[in-house]
């Protein structure tokens, strides 16, 4: 009769402290974890896609730098190649971002290629609207917007 009154004992403090470690843990996490607030408004955040086309036959353009929230667009645009650009918005209020692309020749093999110039993209937007322009132009291809999102490059 001893041995069995000891043995319930046992359990029922291995189930009082089971329940214990459970308000711990329910206790801790609604008291000790970090707002993610910041205090400020709620906004929306999105991203806006800008396209950009390589039309041309004689040249390809290589990623060189960027600014800003976009993501980094692919490092060679090939002949015919065609990439996507996304610009992380958020809310209303207007991301800005810049792209540049060095322009080589696309039958140039050296090391290092011959630069023809650099081409600087700026992408603008908010959670509504976007817009797409070319700030600078060293190179002797020709760009131009067919959409407000979307450039091509041409060899003339």
């Amino acid at each position: 009769m001893n041995s069995e009154l000891a043995q319930i004992s046992t359990f029922s403090n291995t189930g009082v402290i089971l329940v214990l470690f459970i308000l711990l843990v329910i206790v801790t996490s609604v008291f000790c974890c970090e707002s993610d607030d910041d205090g400020g408004d709620a906004s929306i955040q999105s991203t806006l896609d800008f396209g950009l086309a390589n039309a041309t036959s004689l040249y390809r353009f290589r990623f060189y730098t960027r600014t800003g929230p976009s993501s980094i667009p692919t490092s060679n645009l090939r002949p015919g190649d065609f990439d996507v650009i996304y610009l992380r918005v958020d809310g209303l209020s207007t991301s800005v971002a810049t792209v540049t692309y060095r322009v080589y020749s696309a039958t140039d093999t050296s090391v290092p290629a011959t630069i023809l110039g650099e081409i600087v993209f700026q992408l603008e937007g908010n959670a509504i609207t976007g817009l797409f322009r070319v700030l600078r132009n060293t190179s002797p291809a020709v760009t131009s917007r067919y959409t407000i999102r979307n450039i091509a490059i041409y060899d003339y």
